[in-house]
């Protein structure tokens, strides 16, 4: 009986990413992979200045952009915040789900909008549009901006996925080298009941200014992942999966 509910569970899991993967890849255009930024392309200004004062769009060898953590680094010297989210769903179903969903459709809302995507495995620029499909991968650094108080201010904000933990469903991405803040952010999806999932979104950062990391950090931060798993929450309801959102 166990074995046949497993069978059918694994049935379930590979049809949900079948219906993901066609509703994400198979559109009219797909990604594409090129050598050099166009800095022209990025819509950002703030992204755009960002990417030049640090000679990213002439560097030949993307290996040279380093996350700010690492495995030695004591957690204890950095500030921590900690939501959690739920969501209607088995875990694995989450965790594939947000493993591959479009980068625009998760980073394009009123506070928070993608700029660019860099693959340091493949040593190339992951050209993205509204039809694409990339799967989340260690290497990937993103390019954000980030409005605050409605747009008076835009921060530049750019992070790489360190570790991708299949067994334990955990996805952890860090603040490239030179941000404003530096830390690491992780998601990991637990089991919380059947048919639920728990998602632990848990921040340790830290900056050289008392104000960001007491007042602003705090208050901004947990709006725009409030907004970022609210996207998912719009995107996997437009695929008729059920989802929870606790604030």
């Amino acid at each position: 009986m166990n074995l046949r509910f497993e069978e059918l569970r694994e049935v379930r899991l590979r049809f949900f990413i079948l219906l993901l993967v066609l509703g994400f890849s198979l559109q009219p255009c797909i990604a594409q992979t090129l050598r050099k930024i166009n800095i022209d392309e990025i819509p950002q200004r703030r992204i755009r200045k960002y990417i030049v004062s640090r000679s990213i769009d002439k560097m030949d060898d993307f290996s040279s952009i380093h996350a700010s953590w690492n495995k030695d680094i004591d957690k204890s010297d950095f500030n921590v915040i900690e939501k959690t989210f739920f969501l209607n769903c088995e875990p694995d179903e989450a965790w594939e789900f947000y493993r591959h969903a479009n980068v625009f459709n998760i980073w394009n809302g009123k506070s928070v909008r993608f700029g660019l995507l860099i693959s340091k495995c493949s040593n190339s620029i992951i050209s993205t549009s509204k039809c694409s499909f990339h799967e989340i991968d260690t290497g990937d650094v993103y390019f954000l901006n980030l409005k605050l108080m409605k747009g008076l201010l835009n921060v530049q904000v750019a992070f790489e996925i360190i570790s991708i933990d299949q067994d334990k469903r955990l996805l952890e991405f860090s603040y490239i080298e030179n941000n404003k803040s530096s830390g690491k952010q992780s998601l990991q999806f637990l089991d919380d009941g059947p048919g639920r999932t728990k998602i632990i979104h848990r921040s340790y950062f830290k900056s050289n200014s008392f104000l960001r990391d007491k007042i602003f950090y705090p208050y901004f931060h947990k709006k725009f992942i409030t907004e970022f798993h609210s996207n998912m929450n719009h995107i996997i309801s437009s695929k008729n999966l059920p989802f929870t959102i606790i604030k």
